[in-house]
C-alpha cells in the first residue's frame, strides 16, 4: 500500500515537472514565435524600397558583383578595393566624409547646418543671418570616393535629388562650395540643379542606370548596382551564372577555347573595342537623336562591352566627318559645349574623358592599343603593388608609370633614347610619358596627363593655346626658344613669332595673360618637380603667391599647393574660397615672407622670367600682360 502511496506521489511528482516544463516549452515558442515575427516585419520594413532615393532594382539580366564573388574571389578582392566601387554609395556613416554631423556652412546667402539620427544624416538650411532652418532632408548618397565627395539630398520630389552645395576635399580635409571645386568663372555659385544626378552624374557613376524621367523635374531613377561593379565592364551575369552551374561546360571550356561568350572579358578584344568598355564613361558622348535619348533615360544603355558603338550613344570627336547632323546640331543648341571640353584642335581638355584621347592617338589606329595597355582592372600582372597603391595610383600595370608603357610597342627606342630625345638618360626630358602625354587635361582642381599621345609643337600653342610639352618643363623658356630646339632637333617648321614669345617666357605669359584654363595649367605646373628642378624654384615664388588672388577659384587653389611645395612655405595656411579681402591679405602676408625670409638675396633670376634682381616683378612688363588677360568664361567641369 505505501509502496503504492510513494508510485503515485512520484508520479504526480513527475507530471507537475513535466507540466511545468511543457508549460515552459509553450512559453518559450511563443516568445521565439513573437520574436520572430518582429524580426520578419523588421525585415520586411528594411526589404522596403526607399521612396526618396534612387534604388538598387532586379533590371533584367543583372546579378550585382556579390554574385560574381563567389566564383572569382580574387577579382571580386580587387574590384572591391577599387575607386571604381565606391563611385556612388548610399549615405552612411562609413561612407560619408568623418564629422559630417558637425557641419556649419555658409555659402551664396544661405546656411546649412548637418546632424545624425542613428545611422542617418541630414542638413537643415536658412536665409544667412535669419532665425529659424528649415525642414531637414536627409543625406541619401555620396558620389565620389578618393578625390572629391559630393553628398546628394533628399527633394521630397520621389527619388530626385538635389545636391548639397558643397564637396569634400579629399586630401585637404576640407569642404568647398561645388562651383569653387570645379574650374567655373566667379559668377557661378551653383553649378548642379535638382535632378542633375538622376538626369546625368548617374549616367557614368552606376551599373545600368535608369533615369526614367516622370513629369516636371521628377524622376524614379533606379540602378543595377551602384557604383561601377563587375556588370559595367563584363555585361549581364545571369546568363553566364545559369550555364555554368554545369560543370561539364566548365570544365569543357577550360580545356577548349577558355572562352565564354555568355560574359565579355575587354582583355580579349581588339583594341577598339576594348577601350569602348572604359569609353562608355570615359569620353564625351552625345545622344544620336531624341528617340535613342529616350530609350536611353527610360532602360539604360543599349550598349554592352564587346560591341563595336555605343548604340544609342556616340564619342564625340569634334574634328572628325562622323556624325556631322548632330554635330551641327549641339553647336546650334550649345554654342559653348565644344569649348567647353575641347581644345581647338579636338584634344580633350577636361577630366574624366581620357578614351577621346586614346581615339585620337596615332597608337589607336593599328587596333591593338587600348585602355589596358597601361591599365589593369584586377590585380592580374605578376609583380603588382599592393592593392592600396594600385588603386591609388590608377590601376596601372606594373611599370607602367615609367617608359615601359611606350616601350612595350616602341622597343627600338629604347636603345637610341638619347638620340631621340636630346636629354641626357635620367632627366626627365627623357621619359616618354613627359613629351608626349603631357598635363594638358584639367579637372578635380588637378593638371592631369593628356591620354591623347602626341608629340610637342609650338603651333599647338599659337593656334590653340595649349602649353607645349616643352615650356611646361623648361617654364623659364621662350616659346621661341622651344620653336628652335624643335627645329634642330626634329625639323619642325619654324613659326611666326611675336616680340613677347621672343623674350617673355611662355609660362609667364600663360600665368598672366592667359584664359583660366592656360592659368591653371601653369599654377599646378609650377609645383611639378621635375619642372623645378629644370627651370629653378626662386622665381616660381611672386606668379604662385600674386595668382592666389586669382578670381577663379580653381586657379588659386593650385596655385596654393604649389607654393606650398618651394622652400618655406610647406605649412603656409590659406582658404581658397575666402572673400577677396581675405584673399589679398593672405598673398600680402605670403609675399612679406617671401622677401623678409625666404629670397635668397643674392639670387639671380633669368630676364625671360620678367623678375627684377630684387625678387619684384618688372612692373611695365606685369602691367601691360595681365592688361591683356584672356577674360573669356572657361567652363570644366564634370
Amino acid at each position: 500500500m505505501s509502496l503504492l502511496i510513494i508510485s503515485v506521489g512520484e508520479i504526480v511528482r513527475k507530471l507537475s515537472r513535466s507540466w511545468w516544463q511543457g508549460l515552459f516549452v509553450i512559453a518559450a515558442v511563443a516568445a521565439a514565435s513573437v520574436l520572430t515575427l518582429i524580426s520578419l516585419y523588421g525585415f520586411r520594413r528594411e526589404a522596403i524600397s526607399p521612396e526618396n532615393r534612387p534604388i538598387q532594382s532586379r533590371i533584367a539580366g543583372y546579378v550585382s558583383s556579390n554574385a560574381c564573388g563567389a566564383c572569382h574571389p580574387g577579382n571580386y578582392a580587387s574590384w572591391h578595393a577599387s575607386f571604381h566601387r565606391t563611385m556612388t554609395q548610399v549615405a552612411t556613416p562609413a561612407s560619408l566624409p568623418p564629422e559630417m554631423d558637425k557641419l556649419e556652412l555658409a555659402f551664396n546667402g544661405r546656411e546649412y547646418k548637418a546632424e545624425r539620427r542613428g545611422d542617418k544624416f541630414f542638413v537643415r538650411t536658412r536665409a544667412e543671418g535669419s532665425g529659424n532652418y528649415g525642414e531637414p532632408q536627409q543625406v541619401v548618397l555620396v558620389t565620389g570616393s578618393h578625390t572629391l565627395q559630393v553628398p546628394w539630398l533628399e527633394t521630397g520630389e520621389g527619388r530626385t535629388l538635389q545636391q548639397f552645395p558643397f564637396g569634400y576635399i579629399v586630401a585637404e580635409k576640407m569642404w568647398a562650395p561645388m562651383s569653387q571645386t570645379f574650374l567655373l568663372p566667379p559668377n557661378v555659385k551653383e553649378y548642379y540643379y535638382v535632378g542633375a544626378w538622376n538626369g546625368a552624374c548617374m549616367d557614368c557613376h552606376v551599373t545600368q542606370g535608369q533615369s526614367r524621367f516622370v513629369a516636371d523635374n521628377k524622376w524614379d531613377s533606379q540602378v543595377a548596382e551602384f557604383g561601377i561593379a563587375c556588370e559595367a565592364c563584363h555585361s549581364e551575369g545571369r546568363e553566364h551564372i545559369e550555364r555554368n552551374r554545369n560543370p561539364i561546360r566548365r570544365f569543357k571550356i577550360h580545356l577548349t577555347t577558355k572562352s565564354d561568350p555568355t560574359v565579355t572579358n575587354p582583355a580579349s578584344l581588339k583594341g577598339p573595342e576594348s577601350g569602348l568598355a572604359c569609353g562608355q564613361c570615359h569620353s564625351v558622348w552625345a545622344f544620336n537623336d531624341m528617340t535613342d535619348k529616350i530609350d536611353f533615360n527610360r532602360h539604360g544603355a543599349a550598349f554592352r562591352p564587346g560591341a563595336r558603338n555605343l548604340a544609342q550613344r556616340f564619342v564625340v570627336q569634334p574634328n572628325a566627318p562622323d556624325h556631322r547632323e548632330q554635330k551641327d546640331f549641339i553647336h546650334r543648341t550649345e554654342p559653348d559645349f565644344f569649348h567647353n571640353r575641347f581644345w581647338g584642335d579636338g584634344m580633350i581638355r577636361v577630366t574624366g574623358r581620357e578614351f577621346n584621347g586614346v581615339q585620337g592617338s596615332p597608337c589607336f589606329r593599328g587596333g591593338e592599343f587600348s585602355c589596358i595597355s597601361c591599365h589593369e582592372m584586377h590585380l592580374d600582372s605578376p609583380g603588382q603593388a599592393d592593392v592600396k597603391t594600385w588603386a591609388r595610383t590608377g590601376q596601372l600595370k606594373p611599370k607602367m608609370d615609367s617608359d615601359a608603357a611606350c616601350l612595350q610597342c616602341h622597343k627600338d627606342l629604347s636603345a637610341r633614347l638619347v638620340a631621340h630625345t636630346h636629354h641626357s638618360a635620367d632627366s626627365s626630358g627623357s621619359r616618354c610619358y613627359n613629351c608626349h602625354m603631357p598635363r594638358t587635361t584639367f579637372g578635380l582642381l588637378h593638371a592631369m596627363r593628356s591620354h591623347q599621345v602626341s608629340s610637342p609643337t609650338v603651333q599647338e600653342s599659337l593656334a590653340y593655346g595649349r602649353p607645349n610639352a616643352c615650356n611646361l618643363c623648361h617654364l623659364d623658356q621662350t616659346l621661341a626658344w622651344a620653336a628652335q630646339n624643335l627645329h634642330a632637333w626634329y625639323n619642325q617648321p619654324m613659326p611666326e613669332l611675336s616680340q613677347d614669345d621672343r623674350t617673355i617666357a611662355a609660362a609667364v605669359q600663360w600665368i598672366l595673360k592667359g584664359d583660366a584654363g592656360q592659368r591653371v595649367l601653369i599654377a599646378w605646373g609650377m609645383g611639378w618637380e621635375s619642372a623645378q628642378k629644370t627651370a629653378g624654384r626662386d622665381w616660381l615664388y611672386p606668379y604662385l603667391i600674386y595668382t592666389m588672388t586669382d578670381t577663379y577659384a580653381a586657379v588659386r587653389f593650385d596655385a596654393w599647393k604649389s607654393l606650398q611645395t618651394l622652400p618655406g612655405f610647406s605649412d603656409f595656411r590659406f582658404n581658397f574660397t575666402a572673400p577677396e579681402s581675405s584673399l589679398s591679405e593672405s598673398a600680402k602676408r605670403a609675399y612679406e615672407k617671401w622677401l623678409r625670409e625666404v629670397r635668397k638675396v643674392n639670387a639671380v633670376y633669368r630676364s625671360e622670367t620678367a623678375i627684377d634682381s630684387d625678387g619684384r616683378f618688372q612692373q611695365d612688363v606685369f602691367q601691360r600682360l595681365r592688361s591683356e588677360r584672356d577674360e573669356k568664361p572657361i567652363f570644366l567641369a564634370e
